[in-house]
């Protein structure tokens, strides 16, 4: 318990009969022995009182707990919303969604510059 070798305990105990003397040492380790056997109880009652891992237990074993893990998954909330966005095709300015750009589409093409039906000649 202690680590306490055999010759560390002879000499423990022969200063301990030289300081209390051979009438007091028998009653010193009686109430000693009680204190110890006291405080241990004590300390059993107090680790059944908590029972920490019993408490870990019933946690993990929550079945509320790994619903509530689940609900509450940012991760798996930002994968969904990426995986989303990159199904979905970018949307084009001035076009509804679902329609291609075709000769009836009001988005001039690139680079024309003559004038358009509303607009005169330049001069």
């Amino acid at each position: 318990m202690f680590n306490i070798g055999t010759w560390e305990l002879i000499v423990i105990l022969a200063l301990a009969l030289l300081l209390l003397g051979p009438q007091k040492l028998p009653e010193v380790a009686r109430s000693l022995g009680k204190g110890l056997l006291q405080l241990r109880r004590s300390l059993d009652e107090v680790k059944q009182e908590i029972d920490i891992e019993g408490i870990k237990r019933d946690i993990v074993s929550d079945v509320g707990v790994d619903e509530l893990r689940r609900t509450l998954d940012i991760r798996a909330d930002v994968r969904r919303a990426l995986d989303e966005l990159e199904a979905e095709p970018a949307p084009v300015a001035g076009l509804e969604p679902g329609k291609q750009p075709g000769p009836e589409s009001p988005v001039p093409p690139a680079g024309d510059d003559s004038p358009g039906p509303e607009e005169g000649p330049a001069g």
